[in-house]
């Protein structure tokens, strides 16, 4: 089941070579304006993220738990499994959260429900489901395995605070860090098949599942129904999955106790309910069958699909194989303006280009169906080397170099796509000569240093986050890739030198590891990623006699070993933004001399 909308409705719920180009042609080596400090909104240095998804319960109460999913929009869920505070023995309850806040080391939840009135099994009808608001629910983390549970209910649930401790992780989400890992740091393709999710049958809208894949090898799976008078039930059980299927032969009621004071671990019983059977078709959908001891539950067959992605969590079907066989074209239309060391984004099947040399207050859109470009409202301040990356409908504008045009104080923006319109968001991060990427909901910027910021649009809060600090990373990329953060090449030290060198931050344990090397070092390049495949092409060599630009391009797949070489680009370009669209990999205008800014306009298209 998924209550997203049902909980709502309770709330009535310059040319190829211009002036422009030629007088910025050292301008990448040149020292630039530097940009006021921001005051960045100051919150606790834990922060929430993928590895808090898992149960949690409070010891001196077993027998009830609250599992908690801290989901890829940035968002969290939350389902309490517990007991009515009155009523007929055997009652059980649930409590249901969604749209829950992540800010800092909390989770709160303003609107949580309970539900009633379905009749299990065949006759469900999803029609009677009653949603009856309960009242707030809130976490705070202490670490990654304790956290303070307040909540505030109806009068006969009252409120109350205790001490939770975590009973269950979920596998590739831990605390301590990735374990199923190929030899180069990648993930393996057995560590990409999650399934870890909310499932519900669309016809049974009202009940479903939550599928729990634990580091031991196991499935926990947590079933949230009703009963044969329409009450709140729920049952559970754990097995290993021996390919795509669950075989839980011993599946369990938990009744025999009260919600809040009155409750009584000793008096929890646990009722065999019967056997549940999941073949799984894929990563999103799948058969179940389950056969009960209770004859009010019956025997029947229902059609789960997945209605969450869990932060840090990636399905992979198949393993994919690199687009070796594709060919490179000039794709017209050209650029707007010919444009270098631009911000990019893309979203919604289009591609952002803001700033950069040749108009640093420029903003374009591409449409890959139409090929055509869309000039939008001119960025408030003009930049080269600027980060941009959008989280939901905003795209978010940060740092870059003063080009002395337009607003020259404010350290970022945030543009309202649906109003192509600016406005100001100082707390966003000074940072240059790198770029920006968005994962789990929140944006993250790189830097030269090789530190990352991790901001919240949610709350414009920002920290920092230390980076692998064995190499710097002036010109690298910062590409989100398999619920992941790769750092890749980029240059450092006196003078510069390129590098090839991949560093892998895990945003649940939050450390790095040493990644697949490029088979090119190289810095100012290109990069885009799908939820498969990433590319990187082009870029500059400074540490090489002749400096020159860089024709190669490459690629990894998920679950791969090593880079695989494409075919190389026929101009080689630095500075220059990436794209990929369907199987096409843009390459959008750019510098065709090193250390320089003598732009093109000219898109260059790599399609498998």
């Amino acid at each position: 089941m998924y209550l997203v909308a049902m909980a709502r409705q309770l709330h009535i719920l310059v040319g190829s070579l211009g002036l422009a180009a030629l007088t910025a042609s050292l301008a990448c080596d040149l020292p630039h304006k530097p940009l006021p400090l921001p005051a960045a909104k100051v919150l606790s240095p834990l922060w929430v993220g993928p590895a808090f998804s898992g149960t949690w319960f409070a010891p001196d109460r077993s027998g009830e738990g609250i599992s908690v999913h801290i989901l890829d929009n940035g968002t969290a869920l939350a389902l309490w499994f517990t007991y009515p505070p009155a009523g007929a023995a055997g009652q059980q309850a649930w409590i249901y959260a969604q749209d829950g806040r992540v800010e800092g080391d909390r989770v709160i939840f303003d609107s949580a429900i309970t539900t009633r009135g379905p009749r299990f099994g065949p006759t469900y009808n999803a029609a009677s489901l009653q949603l009856i608001p309960w009242g707030t629910i809130e976490l705070r983390f202490s670490d990654c395995n304790t956290a303070d549970l307040s909540y505030a209910g109806p009068t006969a649930w009252g409120s109350g605070t205790r001490r939770l401790t975590r009973l269950t992780s979920y596998a590739e989400l831990e605390c301590g860090g990735k374990k199923k890992l190929n030899g180069t740091g990648t993930r393996s393709m057995e560590g990409l098949r999650q399934r870890t999710a909310l499932w519900f049958d669309p016809a049974h809208n009202g009940e479903g599942w939550i599928a729990e894949e634990l580091p031991d090898g196991r499935t926990q799976f947590f079933w949230y129904t009703y009963d044969e008078n329409g009450e709140q039930a729920w049952s559970l059980g754990a097995a290993p999955v021996s390919g795509d299927h669950l075989s839980i032969t011993d599946f369990y009621r938990p009744v025999g106790t009260r919600f809040g004071s009155a409750f009584d671990a000793n008096a929890v019983q646990r009722v065999t309910w019967g056997r549940v059977d999941v073949d799984f078709s894929g990563c999103n959908a799948g058969e179940l069958r389950y056969q009960s001891s209770i004859p009010a539950f019956g025997s029947g067959t229902l059609h789960p699909v997945r209605v969450t992605k869990v932060a840090g969590t990636a399905c992979v079907e198949s393993a994919p194989v690199v687009p070796t066989g594709g060919t490179w074209s000039s794709s017209p239309p050209r650029m707007p303006t010919a444009q270098s060391e631009v911000a990019t984004t893309t979203i919604g099947g289009f591609s952002y280009v803001a700033g950069g040399f040749g108009d640093p207050q420029a903003f374009y859109r591409f449409d890959p169906v139409s090929n055509s470009w869309r000039t939008l409202a001119s960025v408030p301040g003009g930049r080269d080397h600027p980060l941009a990356t959008a989280v939901g409908g905003d795209i978010f504008f940060a740092g870059g170099n003063s080009q002395g045009v337009g607003d020259e104080v404010t350290a970022g923006w945030r543009y309202s796509i649906a109003q192509d319109r600016w406005e100001a968001a100082p707390e966003l991060p000074l940072v240059t000569q790198n770029s920006a990427t968005t994962l789990n909901g929140f944006a993250y910027f790189g830097s030269i240093s090789g530190d990352i910021f991790q901001y919240n649009p949610r709350t414009r809060a920002l920290r920092a986050i230390a980076g692998q600090r064995s190499v710097a990373r002036d010109h690298a990329q910062l590409i989100a890739f398999q619920g992941e953060l790769w750092m890749i090449a980029g240059r450092g030290g006196t003078p510069f030198v390129e590098t090839r060198r991949v560093a892998i931050f895990d945003p649940a344990s939050e450390t790095w590891r040493e990644g697949p090397a490029l088979n090119t070092s190289r810095a100012g390049f290109a990069a885009a990623a799908t939820d498969s495949l990433l590319i990187v092409a082009g870029g500059e060599a400074l540490s090489s006699a002749p400096v020159h630009t860089i024709n190669t391009a490459e690629a990894i797949v998920a679950g791969g070993l090593a880079w695989t070489s494409l075919p190389n680009i026929p101009s080689a370009v630095h500075g220059v933004p990436g794209a990929i669209h369907g199987n096409a990999f843009y390459l959008m205008g750019g510098s065709g001399v090193a250390s320089a800014a003598i732009n093109t306009s000219e898109v260059q298209v790599y399609r498998w």
